[in-house]
């Protein structure tokens, strides 16, 4: 076990008003709630990266084509995404997953990734339950008008 990894989850449990957090010797991980969602960091050893993961919502019964567009599209260049990555499985629903390398993080950056990933949830979450607005130029911002050459 790394203590660096000990050490953030130290310091981020009073960052998000957490409990103390708990890790086991012979598991790498941990399991937080946070505003209703499961999030479960591990600590990946080989690689010395942290990665953080959540279940954001089952597969809705109707509409899953045009979500699983916008899930694509959501992660094309993490521009709703934030740097983490929505997937969807049968088995386990809407995902969002994220990585960071340890000598990235520290005691004052990992309670915003934390919350940061979050809030993506959150947003996502909101998406899933309450079905996928198709995105076509008369509800898109501004900065998305589709005034292009078309070619």
């Amino acid at each position: 076990m790394s203590e660096a990894f000990t050490s953030l989850l130290a310091t981020l449990a009073p960052a998000l008003g957490l409990p103390e957090i708990s890790v086991r010797e012979d598991d790498p991980s941990c399991l937080l709630v946070i505003d209703d969602f499961e999030v479960s960091l591990r600590y990946l050893p080989g690689s010395d990266l942290v990665m953080m993961f959540t279940v954001v919502a089952p597969l809705p019964e109707e509409g899953r084509e045009a979500l699983y567009a916008a899930l694509l599209d959501a992660n094309t260049f993490f521009h709703e995404t934030q740097g983490f990555t929505l997937a969807a499985r049968q088995d386990t629903g809407v995902t969002l997953q994220g990585v960071m390398p340890m000598n990235v993080l520290n005691g004052g950056n990992i309670a915003t990734w934390v919350q940061n990933f979050v809030n993506v949830a959150e947003r996502w979450q909101e998406e899933c339950l309450e079905g996928v607005q198709e995105k076509t130029e008369e509800n898109l911002p501004d900065s998305f008008a589709m005034n292009m050459l078309r070619v």
